[in-house]
C-alpha cells in the first residue's frame, strides 16, 4: 500500500529529490486515516456521502459525542487493511473536544489524534 505523503499540517511536499513525497504501509494508512477523519460529509466533490458529519455531530448546542464516534469508526472500519477500531477516548475541555483512538490494521497498530 502506498499513498503521497502529508506533512503535519496535512499538505503534500516533496522529498529530497524534489519529487512528491510517497509513503507506504503503515504510514500510507496512517495519512489515510487522517484525511478520512478530516473529511467533512459532503465535501467529496464526486461521493457526497463520505465524510464525517462534524456540523451534525460535534458543532452542536449540545454535541453528539455517541453519533460522532459511530461515524469515525464506520468510516475507518470501511477502509482496505483497517480490522478494527480498538479504542476511542475524548476529553472535552471547555470548547475544546479531543479524541484519541487506535486502530489494528494489517501492518500494526495506528493512534490517531484528533
Amino acid at each position: 500500500m502506498q499513498t503521497i505523503s502529508i506533512n503535519s499540517n496535512n499538505d503534500l511536499y516533496l522529498d529530497t529529490c524534489g519529487n512528491i513525497a510517497i509513503t507506504q504501509d503503515i504510514n500510507a494508512l496512517a495519512d489515510i486515516s487522517k484525511n478520512k477523519v478530516l473529511t467533512n460529509y459532503g465535501e467529496a466533490l464526486y461521493n457526497q456521502l463520505e465524510g464525517i458529519p462534524y456540523f451534525e455531530t460535534i458543532f452542536t448546542d449540545t454535541p453528539k459525542i455517541d453519533l460522532f464516534q459511530a461515524a469515525i469508526i464506520k468510516t475507518l472500519e470501511n477502509t482496505d487493511n483497517i480490522q478494527r477500531i480498538s479504542s476511542f477516548d475524548y476529553t472535552q475541555t471547555n470548547d475544546v473536544f479531543s479524541y484519541e483512538l487506535k486502530e489494528i490494521t494489517a501492518f500494526g497498530e495506528i493512534t490517531l489524534n484528533g
